[in-house]
């Protein structure tokens, strides 16, 4: 009798386990990514690498904020989430200061965030993991290009990105870093907020004060080509143009001659959703996960524009 007790109480415990590992396969994980916006190409092409890599699996349920721009909104947005039941958050800050509240929400919240592309001004305790590309390298990459292609000498602009992000910060203080090593190069900034037709009347600008102009760096492709435009209706179409993201506004600029080089920055996509699976699957995840960022240009731009 006892021992028909016993293979019973086996038997219903195999099925209990058997239970648990069927809810676990049945597990469908609520993942948000959070971009800055859902406008620009870098960010589209994002987007539309994560929804492949969704449609592709029936254990994930993603969820798209677009922050339009605005850290307010994309935190609000955030905060939504988080109340809704989300299990990962993967987020691109509009703001590296300004989303930096959402860690601790997070956490009381018991959910884990995975950062991408810019950095959360928080300590590394509150995320999981970050990946993303050394922008500080970024800029040094493209400030050696330019000096190369104009010989040590001349007048650059540069054309910054949106103030208080992360990428804008060090993209800037990499690419300044050499140029300050070279004396004879004057650099003068403007600001276009990562947009094309703000680098553009920046540019116009820039153009009046600095008629000598030889090359202009861009914190993004959108307003390298936006500057290279204005550049271009005032008769200046052999002068050095450098972007970064090697999207497709990079790949088809360089072929029509619009740009000189980019410096490539991949979305990051479907990596950082690998990585949340990781995270959220209990998984060892390295905490810097870096992305490499050579320069792209027409030497080499089909080994990139595929």
């Amino acid at each position: 009798m006892a021992r028909r007790k016993i293979i019973a109480g086996l038997a219903a415990g195999l099925i209990l386990m058997g239970t648990y590992a069927a809810q676990a396969q049945d597990k469908v994980w609520n993942i948000v990514v959070a971009q800055p916006n859902v406008e620009h190409p870098y960010r589209v092409g994002g987007v539309e690498r994560a929804k492949a890599w969704a449609a592709g699996r029936k254990d994930v349920n993603l969820t798209i904020i677009d922050g339009r721009r605005d850290s307010a909104v994309q935190l609000a947005g955030l905060e939504d989430a988080l109340v809704r039941g989300a299990d990962i958050v993967v987020m691109s800050p509009n703001d590296s200061d300004a989303l930096a509240p959402i860690a601790a929400t997070a956490k009381r919240a018991n959910v884990p965030l995975v950062v991408f592309d810019r950095k959360l001004n928080v300590p590394d305790t509150e995320y999981a993991a970050f990946i993303g590309g050394d922008n500080v390298e970024m800029g040094r990459i493209a400030a050696r290009y330019i000096v190369d292609k104009i010989g040590g000498k001349g007048v650059v602009i540069q054309m910054e990105g949106t103030p208080g992000a992360s990428a804008t910060t060090d993209r800037k203080t990499g690419f300044e870093e050499v140029m300050k090593q070279h004396p004879d190069i004057k650099v003068y900034s403007y600001v276009g907020h990562y947009r094309m037709h703000e680098a553009a009347a920046a540019m116009e600008d820039a153009a009046v004060a600095h008629p000598d102009v030889a090359a202009v760096f861009a914190h993004n492709d959108s307003m390298a080509l936006g500057a290279g435009k204005v550049l271009a209706e005032s008769g200046k179409t052999d002068l050095v143009i450098v972007g970064m993201d090697g999207g497709l506004e990079a790949c088809q600029g360089l072929k029509e001659g619009k740009m000189t080089g980019s410096v490539h920055y991949p979305t990051m996509f479907p990596e950082a959703l690998e990585l949340a699976m990781n995270v959220l699957t209990d998984k060892p995840v390295q905490k810097v996960n870096l992305v490499e960022t050579p320069m792209v240009t027409a030497e080499n731009l089909a080994d990139y524009c595929k």
